[in-house]
């Protein structure tokens, strides 16, 4: 299976998990166009990342389930069992599923992984989640202070100035 097929039954297979929820759907879908954008500026492995952006957020539905709740800490803990089901259902690597099963346990742990693919995972995740709090709401300087200490990449950071705070678009 080639990567683009890879991807798009990830994509396909949130989305059908997620069913009726247009919000978590969005937002995955949102992440994975921010983490697409920052892989053309930082080197990391694309399939990881990628499948790693649309699924994070994969264990929000069983930890309203089982604990009433969808904190971050509960998504790392109910997350990473339907992600693995979900990648070995598409038949990938078992690299390939315990690498992004990581990501997926620790994306709310900051400095969780070091790697690029979870900088990447980190800051995508940041630049939708602040696109509901700071356009509007803080001052320039407050909006920088925000993203010095929420971006963790420099591409994301400046990619977060652009949508943010006026400056250009992340370059090579």
């Amino acid at each position: 299976m080639n990567t683009d097929d890879f991807l798009e039954r990830v994509r396909q297979n949130m989305e059908s998990y997620f069913a009726e929820d247009r919000n978590r759907i969005d937002h995955a879908m949102r992440v994975a166009d921010h983490a697409a954008e920052l892989l053309r500026y930082i080197d990391a492995d694309s399939v990881i990342t990628m499948a790693a952006a649309y699924l994070h957020d994969i264990g929000i539905p069983e930890a309203e389930r089982k604990h009433g709740s969808c904190a971050g800490r509960l998504q790392e803990v109910e997350g990473p069992p339907v992600a693995r089901a979900i990648l070995e259902n598409i038949g990938v690597s078992v690299d390939v599923v315990d690498t992004v099963c990581t990501l997926v346990s620790r994306h709310h742990t900051p400095g969780g992984v070091d790697s690029p693919e979870f900088r990447i995972l980190w800051d995508s995740d940041a630049l939708v989640n602040l696109a509901g709090s700071l356009p509007g709401k803080k001052s320039p300087s407050e909006i920088r202070e925000t993203l010095d200490r929420c971006m963790v990449t420099e591409p994301g950071f400046r990619r977060a100035l652009a949508l943010f705070g006026g400056a250009p678009d992340p370059g090579p």
